[in-house]
């Protein structure tokens, strides 16, 4: 029976152990007695340059690896979250994010926390096979204490992000495997199932321009989804913004500006809800498939539903246009060229909207303006 339990073990740590390797260690001849009898993997090590534009297209370029990153509210790698596990890895004696080996920055990566649980895994195993069922059952705690504390909470959302920008290409099979270890994972260990609790999500902003919409959005934390570039170019081309394959993200901050300038805003959150109803229809299936990690996927849902809402109103009424006004100040702007005076509204209106803003224009004459601002 030990015997067993130590083979299972040993058989799940070795997984999470070349997964967490592939992640990690960019394609060629270093892994090739690792995926050599895998014929889906086979093919990484095969040293074919365009494999390697892959691995930087998905993993340097396209989506953020990092628990800090899906679990932060800005979005950002780094912080606390980094911080919180390092003090879990020197708990467990892991220390493979002090050897510098790989071009993944950041002890807070999923290849770095799947070979962790790698390590937590055989140290189960070799419990049993010690005879000591004690040790056993607390490596396995350990275990499901990590899952729950780390990878459960952002990964699964993380790793489809990933498989969207994989789509068919050579890391698919990779991230396919990686998402059903996980599932296998959480239905062995439980980390958090549905117990019915009540789901807290943070208040979105009544006031904001397009600055901090864009903050909001590149947060999954608060969006409730990895918004990928290829959903920003969607957008972006959705009012014949100007979008560059080599663009980042944070683009979508003057894709946004455009649209406000221009009244389109209510086009581009047409593509970003559409995002977002594909999102929650993900985390609701994950709920299913994964009871044993049913909260963290319901808690996901009740954040993409949040924003999904979010969406409709600012669509409806603009940004800083919802709620009521607490203070409203009628500022006139005379000049004797109308050009110079048209330039210069232009130019306030959209710096007072970037503020978070609700402004109205009454044209009075050819050379003067008032403009109404309200805090809403």
């Amino acid at each position: 029976m030990t015997t067993d339990l130590a083979l299972i073990a040993e058989r799940r740590g070795g997984l999470a152990a070349l997964l967490g390797l592939l992640l990690l260690e960019e394609p060629g001849a270093a892994i090739g007695e690792y995926v050599a009898a895998i014929p889906a993997l086979a093919r990484l090590a095969a040293g074919d340059p365009a494999i390697a534009t892959e691995y930087e297209r998905v993993f340097l370029r396209g989506v953020a690896l990092y628990e800090s990153v899906f679990r932060s509210d800005d979005g950002q790698h780094g912080g606390a979250t980094v911080s919180t596990v390092v003090e879990c890895y020197e708990r467990v004696g892991f220390t493979e994010h002090l050897d510098g080996r790989w071009r993944i920055a950041g002890a807070d990566h999923l290849g770095l926390q799947l070979r962790c649980l790698a390590q937590l895994c055989q140290q189960e195993a070799a419990a049993w096979r010690e005879g000591t069922p004690d040790k056993a059952m607390a490596a396995v705690e350990t275990e499901r204490t990590f899952l729950a504390d780390h990878l459960a909470g952002w990964a699964p959302v993380a790793v489809r992000g990933a498989l969207d920008c994989a789509a068919s290409g050579a890391y698919a099979s990779l991230l396919s495997a990686i998402d059903e270890y996980l599932t296998e994972e959480f239905d062995r260990l439980r980390p958090a199932p549905d117990l019915g609790g009540e789901i807290e999500i943070e208040t979105l902003p009544i006031n904001l321009g397009p600055a901090r919409l864009t903050r909001l959005l590149l947060a999954p934390a608060i969006c409730g989804t990895w918004l990928s570039a290829t959903t920003i170019s969607d957008v972006a081309r959705s009012i014949g913004a100007p979008w560059r394959p080599s663009d980042t993200r944070s683009a979508l901050r003057h894709v946004i500006e455009d649209a406000q300038s221009s009244g389109q805003l209510h086009v581009i959150l047409e593509p970003i809800a559409e995002h977002l109803d594909a999102a929650i229809a993900a985390h609701l299936e994950d709920a299913v498939r994964s009871p044993g990690n049913a909260a963290n996927a319901k808690h996901w849902v009740a954040v993409a539903e949040a924003m999904r809402t979010y969406m409709t109103e600012i669509g409806e009424a603009g940004l800083g246009g919802r709620g009521e006004s607490t203070f409203c100040e009628t500022l006139t702007i005379q000049g004797t060229e109308s050009c110079q005076l048209a330039d210069a509204i232009d130019k306030a209106v959209v710096q007072l909207r970037n503020l978070g803003l609700h402004v109205e224009r009454n044209p009075k004459s050819e050379v003067s303006d008032t403009l109404s601002a309200a805090v809403r």
